[in-house]
C-alpha cells in the first residue's frame, strides 16, 4: 500500500484544521497509509535579521530531511503570502 507522509514545521493549532485533517486522513486510508510529521519551529527572537532568519531556515531544512529516507518520492510544497500574490 502506498505510504503518504506530510513534514512540515510546526503544529496545528486550530481545531478546524485538526479536524480537517482527521477528515482528510480517514478519507484517504482506504487508499493509502497517510500521515502528518509535524516538526517543532525554530526559536527565534522578535525581529530576526536575514543571518538568523537563514539560520533558522538551514535548521529546519535539516530537521525535514532527516525524517526523508533515500528511496522516498519527494515532493516539496511550499505556501507564503508572496507566492500567494504570484497566483493572481
Amino acid at each position: 500500500m502506498l505510504t503518504v507522509n506530510i513534514i512540515c514545521i510546526g503544529k496545528l493549532k486550530e481545531k478546524y484544521w485538526v479536524d480537517a485533517i482527521k477528515e482528510y486522513s480517514k478519507r484517504l486510508g482506504a487508499f493509502c497509509k497517510f500521515s502528518i510529521i509535524e516538526l517543532s519551529e525554530c526559536k527565534t527572537n522578535q525581529d530576526p535579521n536575514e543571518k538568523q532568519i537563514a539560520h533558522i531556515l538551514e535548521e529546519e531544512g535539516k530537521s525535514i530531511l532527516a525524517k526523508i529516507k533515500p528511496t522516498d518520492y519527494t515532493v516539496c510544497l511550499l505556501y507564503t503570502s508572496d507566492a500567494a500574490d504570484d497566483l493572481i
